[in-house]
């Protein structure tokens, strides 16, 4: 054998070894390393709605503008409000104004019966000195009987008396209820004052989909825009069902996103889904026909994904994705906050 054919084999055994390196090498990698293209970035998002009817005065934000968490949105003209607070702020006072005036009535109240109860006593001491006396004939008859009728009309008065209190007591807890629901009025109708002003509950986007317009009549959970919450954003990523058999809550990934070219993001395994996005979408698969055909299943991995502050995330961007398996998993408590991605 020559040295050309010698030359020949040799490149072609090197070539071949190359070859099935890089062949084991890539499904190794495959095996430890599972990835997919099929992935997309989520965020959480609130759809807003207004807590009371009426007219928009001012808006202060735009479509797809970052808002900061308690920034002013929109105001509802607030006039109408205004008028029912002062309304019941009125009607408190007032009540608070009898109630202050039944007091004084009971003091008033209180204090006669205790001169009523004083009277009766001196007739009651008078009846006992008088009735001495009849048994020794020094008073006639008819003053004992005078001083009987004084008995019984100082008993009256000591009843009348006693009566009263207990009218002007009852009086006094029907206007503390009555204070107490005009109160309570008082805080709803200062409550949907505060409401005419919507402010954002959290850091996020305004979404692009944003018709509300100043004069427009908005009525109590009518939607009227979405803001995307920028606190947390994750990656659903639908792996192929041969290909989650390693993959566990706690392993970290590296997120790759078609708007930004080079640029990686790090992320952390979540959970997996307990079914296949076929078993769980609105018309599942039904299989027991003649000419099934079977198609490989993908089960969706929530990550968690870290934000960039160069790199803003965009709610429904393309996602690939790619999972280390091969590192020790460290369970992590807050990942538990994360709901399942079937839900």
């Amino acid at each position: 054998m020559d040295n050309k054919n010698r030359k020949l084999i040799l490149t072609g055994g090197i070539l071949g070894g190359i070859t099935t390196l890089g062949l084991t090498g890539f499904f190794v990698y495959g095996h430890y390393y599972p990835n997919t293209p099929d992935a997309y970035v989520h965020a959480y998002t609130v759809t807003v709605a207004p807590y009371v009817a009426g007219y928009i005065k001012n808006i202060h934000i735009q479509p797809n503008q970052f808002i900061k968490k308690g920034e002013l949105i929109y105001e509802i003209v607030p006039d109408s409000f205004q008028v029912i607070v002062d309304q019941k702020t009125s009607k408190l006072e007032a009540s608070k104004k009898n109630l202050k005036s039944m007091h004084q009535e009971l003091q008033k109240a209180k204090d006669d019966l205790k001169s009523k109860k004083a009277s009766r006593w001196l007739v009651g001491l008078n009846q006992k000195r008088y009735a001495f006396l009849l048994e020794k004939d020094v008073v006639s008859l008819e003053k004992e009987q005078e001083l009987q009728a004084s008995t019984i009309e100082a008993d009256a008065d000591v009843t009348r008396a006693t009566a009263e209190i207990r009218r002007i007591s009852q009086k006094l807890l029907e206007q503390e209820s009555l204070i107490d629901a005009n109160s309570s009025e008082l805080g709803t109708a200062k409550i949907n004052f505060n409401y005419a002003k919507y402010h954002a509950p959290f850091d996020g986007f305004i979404s692009n989909k944003f018709t509300i317009r100043t004069g427009q009549y908005v009525k109590p959970g009518q939607a009227l825009f979405q803001i995307v919450d920028n606190s947390q954003w994750w990656v659903d990523a639908n792996y192929k069902e041969s290909q989650i058999h390693r993959i566990r809550p706690g392993m970290k990934a590296s997120i790759k996103l078609d708007m930004y070219p080079g640029k990686k993001f790090e992320g952390t395994v979540i959970n997996i889904s307990s079914g296949s996005g076929a078993y769980y979408s609105l018309l599942p698969p039904q299989n027991a026909t003649g000419n099934w055909v079977k198609v490989p299943q993908r089960f969706p991995v929530r990550i968690e994904i870290k934000q960039s502050s160069n790199h803003p995330l965009r709610a429904g961007s393309t996602a690939h994705s790619t999972i280390n398996t091969m590192q020790a998993v460290k369970s992590n408590s807050s990942m538990q906050k994360v709901t399942s991605p079937d839900q």
